[in-house]
């Protein structure tokens, strides 16, 4: 309550947290490709949670902030409430519930069969239709981001 009560008047916050939701890089190269990393324990694999999940959970943050929902701690049921709430953005919202609850089975599956935490995904041991879905994913992302800057008036570059 003191969280809401203290955001409820305060857009400067609000708005630093949208640019913040922004930050996160790109996870396409130019020609579309997924970016995977450069160097180190982990090259040459994607890194879902820093390019997929947290952008997602970022956003969905400062849109429970802005509707002032309280109680739901999911990002998934975030974004279904936000569906519930804002009845003009629903599609939205919904897919990126969707989207969200894909990238996470993308990471458990991968955990699993890795015996890690599954944040680095192979991207070599995937199906094309598992790639597929991934892309679809982050485009709903991308429309996420796009709808973050539109409502916020933001840039993550300033």
């Amino acid at each position: 309550s003191h969280i809401f009560e203290i955001t409820q008047n305060n857009p400067m916050f609000i708005s630093k947290l949208a640019t913040s939701s922004l930050r996160s890089p790109s996870p396409f190269g130019f020609f579309r490709q997924f970016l995977v990393e450069n160097d180190g324990e982990y090259k040459d694999q994607f890194d879902l949670k820093t390019r997929g999940l947290t952008p997602m959970i970022d956003a969905g943050r400062v849109l429970a902030l802005q509707f002032q929902m309280r109680g739901i701690n999911n990002t998934a049921e975030r974004f279904e409430k936000l569906a519930e709430l804002d009845s003009a953005n629903e599609s939205l919202f919904l897919s990126c519930s969707f989207a969200f609850k894909a990238m996470l089975k993308f990471r458990v599956k991968h955990g699993l069969m890795n015996q890690n935490s599954g944040r680095f995904i192979e991207l070599s041991v995937m199906t094309k239709e598992e790639k597929m879905k991934l892309k679809r994913s982050f485009k709903t992302l991308a429309r996420l981001q796009n709808f973050i800057k539109t409502r916020f008036n933001v840039n993550p570059y300033a």
